[in-house]
C-alpha cells in the first residue's frame, strides 16, 4: 500500500457517519431483530416441541 493510498483509508475510517447513515443503520438492526423474533414465534407455533 502506498502512502497516499494508507492516509485516504484513514481520512474514510476517520470520517464521522451522516446522520441518514446511523438512521439506516438502526432500522437495519432493528428489523433484523424483529425478523429474528417473527421467525421464532412461527417455528414455535408451527413446529412445538414434542
Amino acid at each position: 500500500m502506498s502512502t497516499s493510498e494508507f492516509d485516504s483509508e484513514r481520512a474514510i475510517r476517520d470520517e464521522p457517519l451522516l446522520p441518514i447513515e446511523k438512521k439506516l443503520i438502526g432500522w437495519s438492526i432493528g428489523l433484523g431483530v424483529v425478523l429474528l423474533l417473527v421467525l421464532l414465534t412461527v417455528t414455535r407455533v408451527l413446529l412445538p416441541a414434542a
